[in-house]
């Protein structure tokens, strides 16, 4: 009892530290290019696909093809005696 009554009052000083903390984070998600032929079909000319793909633009036998949204499309592929298509990519 003798000892407790020796100790000091502790007091945390508040006031003069802030108390204000920032911190900051940040982080990348990397999406792998996806492109999935769901149904081809033989049209007058060429071959017409049903496709899905989660980006804007595809390249097939080396010509580009623009998407107006990502997601499901319709591409119009023409024929050609000296290309090969693969189909079920």
């Amino acid at each position: 009892m003798l000892l407790l009554s020796f100790a000091l009052p502790c007091a945390a000083e508040s006031g003069a530290v802030s108390s204000r903390a920032i911190g900051h984070i940040s982080f990348k998600v990397h999406v792998p290019p996806v492109f999935k032929v769901l149904q081809a079909t033989a049209v007058a000319d060429g071959y017409e696909y049903r496709v899905w793909a989660n980006l804007k633009s595809v390249a097939v036998n080396g010509k580009e093809y623009r998407f107006t949204r990502v997601g499901e499309t319709t591409l119009f592929v023409p024929s050609s005696k000296d290309a090969y298509i693969v189909h079920g990519l």
